[in-house]
């Protein structure tokens, strides 16, 4: 067995070739390491904050204003609202007009030709024609109000329970006609 021996500037030669070795593969590993781990952070924050961010900047941007419009003679202001404000008005008056029709008032329902119906006032078409019905289950029969005014609506279906669906098309509905 033969044993070697570092001693004087063999020895500092080695050493300092060896960490130079040891500081380069260092620094191989960590220019190789850092973007993976860069991206891991860069994940976790995106999860915790920036995707949250950029929702509430996206809702923000979406987000309609009310328009107030003056355009009447009399001096009436008209308030626009946008498609997320339910105006409580429109269903009481579509209500009132049903009972001018004959209905009677039972709570949330109209008892109207014998059913006891949900009303539904949709002041336009769909754009894709198919119309969605949220009724409760209790109801015989949604009654539903198209196009016009709550108080003047240009069409009424009476759609019975056993053909209601909660999504329904105007060509299933055109049958219901009052």
């Amino acid at each position: 067995m033969k044993v070697y021996k570092l001693t004087g500037f063999k020895a500092i030669l080695f050493l300092i070739i060896f960490f130079t070795a040891l500081f380069i593969l260092l620094s191989i590993s960590l220019v190789l390491l850092l973007p993976i781990i860069l991206i891991f952070l860069l994940y976790i924050l995106y999860k915790l904050k920036i995707k949250r961010f950029f929702k509430n900047l996206w809702w923000k941007l979406r987000k309609k204003r009310i328009k107030v419009e003056d355009y009447s003679t009399n001096g009436e202001i008209k308030i626009r609202f946008p498609k997320r404000i339910k105006v409580e008005g429109e269903e009481d008056e579509f209500i009132k007009y049903l009972i001018k029709l004959g209905g009677k008032k039972d709570g949330n329902f109209i008892i109207f030709k014998g059913y006891k119906c949900y009303p539904i006032f949709k002041k336009s078409y769909p754009l894709n024609e198919v119309l969605t019905l949220n009724y409760p289950e209790d109801a015989e029969a949604v009654i539903l109000g198209l196009k016009g005014e709550p108080y003047n609506p240009k069409f009424i279906y009476l759609i019975p329970k056993e053909f209601l669906k909660h999504r329904m098309s105007l060509e299933e509905i055109k049958r219901f006609k009052v």
